[in-house]
């Protein structure tokens, strides 16, 4: 299992997905898991900043259920299978003792510029992501910075601020597999 966390906008999907392609392709089968996959319906309409910064960060995720579905499929996997865990906040979900994390850096101006092309291509207005981006976002990922420090947990910690050339900022590979950590290599030097 490997978890791979960061600012909104940092890259994780992306990540990941190359991450996955690189072990699928080497003969270790690799899943996606994503946490954006287990979001909660939840009004935020009305509110003002700082209540919908709290509920965002308090009741939008089920991480309850991602615990549910890592400790699922960990039951089921087939002997050498990598189960990829991609999303914000990682670490309030309930990791298996062990697993590596990855953490994606980006500057705050890279992660909204990001934000601003993905979700309008989805239709959404500027003043709408830029609403989510401030009320939102940012907030919800400083609190989750000063409660669970996922940079002092992180095992990989890659400046990604450029998609062509991301930057090992600091690495570990002690709880990285062997064929894991062959796969990042191809992964950071493709860009």
């Amino acid at each position: 299992m490997v978890a791979v966390d960061g600012l909104d906008g940092s890259g994780k999907s992306r990540f990941a997905a190359s991450l996955a392609a690189e072990l699928s392709a080497g003969g270790r089968p690799a899943s996606l898991l994503h946490v954006d996959d287990y979001r909660r319906a939840t009004d935020f309409s009305h509110l003002a900043p700082e209540a919908e910064s709290t509920l965002y960060y308090d009741r939008y995720f089920d991480f309850a259920a991602v615990g549910e579905a890592l400790s699922a499929w960990a039951q089921g996997a087939a002997d050498g299978a990598v189960i990829i865990l991609e999303g914000v906040m990682l670490l309030r979900a309930a990791l298996p003792s062990g697993t590596p994390l990855i953490v994606l850096e980006v500057s705050a101006a890279e992660a909204r510029r990001r934000i601003l092309a993905r979700d309008q291509a989805k239709g959404r207005t500027p003043e709408e992501i830029v609403g989510r981006i401030d009320r939102r976002y940012f907030p919800a990922q400083a609190r989750y910075r000063v409660a669970c420090d996922p940079l002092g947990h992180a095992d990989l910690v890659v400046d990604n601020e450029d998609w062509a050339h991301p930057r090992v900022e600091r690495r570990s590979d002690a709880r990285f597999a062997r064929e894991i950590a062959a796969a990042l290599d191809r992964v950071l030097a493709a860009g």
